[in-house]
């Protein structure tokens, strides 16, 4: 952790950094190509929306299109570059998390006799996503009891997610969307993103309730079972849905009987109480009696807190490195949460979105860049308080091409037509490869900001979020795929480079 030394001294120089420059104003010698974006940018199904737009010359520094790029806008999940690139620059690509797990009592004779603590640091990939299996991990765990020589525990199995505050939804999330798996809560320790998979299968005949089964498989998430086996040829139409601040998954509708399965996911309510209830029961699973139950070790009376705990080992997630592309890629929302928390954590020694949006603010400036642009309230831009300006968004993309961690930050973004939320985008077509770029999506929003290169081999980074708008998503796609192809066939001469 030498790094917890190195970063605040480079924080602490922030009010002596350069105050932000304003963004060069186009060349002229881009002229033709503002007009052809003009034409593409002031569609009429636009009108009543916004656009804010730049794209600039990474090599040399010329600004080839400004729109609206200095305003605020609802960026949705190109938050994420806000919140991956201070991660990345500000705890390191080497960056773990750990996962501590300990003895509340004394080991004789195979037994534990007393409670399993597990204390957690916000570990996400502990996950289906990371793993293969959710529950992989714990497998591995219950093998390390064993060669301790602990076959039963007669205490119960403690979480302790300290680390982080207990706010476990972004401020600003929408009520309705918090049983969606991009809506899963937050905390401390991690188990498979926060959510479960529902799996239904047709019944023996039509009329039956259809077979519902959870991955990964535990009693901790209650059921309710409201499906129809129906009729061959007919329309699955599968639903789980879980009523806010419950646990209760209600699955309804129907199953037609000539269909191999539908699956669908849902969020659980209570991360800690969801990671140790499973932990219990792989544990269980793997014939390692649990005699207590799983408890969060906040709900202990004050009495029996904290008592001492002796190590047993410790659980080394992957590094940073290879957790942005899990980030970034699929736009996964609690990993945004979790490294902005982990921000606050670890440079200002409080785990809360508030602590890490400060460790934001102070990089910006370091940066020489202006966090007046920037109106940040999550770190995976879920919540429709966020508020960025594309100049910032180029700003800080600008940066990253001069970072020591470069390579690192450019493959973790999704590529057009070839991974992440871009996979099925401009495929076919000469951006294929050239656009490394992380997409954003809300009701009325619509955004995407990242790096292309032309045919030119010029390299550029660009900046377009739509907002307000109430035609289709895949319109929106259509305008600014068109404004790259546009830049990409560009035939210029860029300017001499400063």
């Amino acid at each position: 952790m030498r790094k917890r030394h190195a970063i605040p001294l480079l924080l602490a120089l922030a009010g002596c950094a350069p105050a932000a420059r304003s963004a060069p104003a186009p060349a002229p010698a881009a002229a033709p190509l503002r007009a052809a974006l003009d034409s593409i940018f002031d569609d009429t199904v636009f009108a009543s929306a916004f656009w804010g737009v730049e794209v600039r010359s990474l090599d040399s520094g010329e600004t080839l299109y400004r729109r609206n790029a200095e305003r605020l806008f609802i960026p949705a999940s190109n938050m994420k570059i806000v919140t991956g690139a201070a991660a990345l620059e500000a705890l390191g690509p080497d960056y773990r998390y750990r996962t501590q797990v300990g003895a509340e009592g004394t080991v004789e004779g195979g037994e534990l006799r007393g409670n399993l603590v597990v204390r957690g640091s916000g570990d996400p990939t502990i996950a289906a996503h990371f793993t293969g299996d959710p529950r992989a991990v714990f497998r591995a765990w219950a093998d390390s009891l064993r060669a301790r020589g602990i076959t039963r525990v007669t205490g119960s199995i403690v979480g302790d997610d300290d680390v982080f505050d207990d706010t476990p939804l972004g401020r600003g999330w929408a009520w309705d969307d918090l049983d969606a798996d991009y809506s899963a809560e937050i905390g401390g320790l991690e188990f498979n993103e926060g959510f479960v998979t529902v799996r239904v299968a047709p019944g023996l005949r039509p009329g039956d309730p259809a077979r519902v089964a959870l991955d990964p498989p535990t009693g901790y998430v209650p059921v309710v079972n409201h499906t129809t086996t129906v009729a061959p040829g007919t329309r699955a139409d599968v639903s789980a849905t879980r009523a806010p601040f419950q646990n209760q998954v209600v699955v309804s509708g129907p199953v037609p009987a000539d269909t191999a399965g539908v699956e669908t996911t849902v969020s659980v309510r209570d991360n800690t109480l969801y990671f140790t209830s499973v932990l219990r029961e792989t544990l269980r699973d793997a014939g390692i009696r649990v005699d207590g139950p799983a408890v969060d070790e906040d709900a202990r009376p004050d009495s029996v807190r904290r008592r001492a705990v002796t190590p047993l080992f410790t659980h080394t997630s992957a590094p940073l490195r290879e957790i942005l592309p899990g980030f970034l890629k699929p736009s996964q929302n609690q990993i945004g949460e979790i490294l902005l928390k982990t921000l606050g954590h670890e440079l200002r020694g409080q785990g809360s979105a508030a602590a890490g949006r400060a460790v934001v603010d102070s990089l910006l400036r370091t940066w020489g860049l202006n966090p007046r642009q920037l109106a940040q309230v999550d770190g995976s831009g879920l919540s429709r308080y966020d508020m960025v300006a594309p100049d910032l968004l180029i700003g800080i993309l600008t940066h990253m091409t001069r970072s020591p961690n470069w390579s690192v930050w450019y493959a973790a973004l999704p590529i057009a037509g070839v991974d992440g939320t871009l996979a099925s985008r401009m495929k076919g077509t000469p951006l294929q490869g050239n656009v490394h770029a992380k997409t954003g999506t809300l009701s009325g929003v619509r955004s995407l900001s990242g790096y292309l290169t032309t045919a030119g081999g010029e390299r550029l980074v660009f900046s377009a979020i739509a907002n307000h708008h109430t035609v289709a998503s895949r319109d929106v796609d259509r305008v600014a795929e068109a404004a790259l192809r546009r830049i990409y066939e560009a035939r210029r001469v860029p300017a001499a480079a400063p």
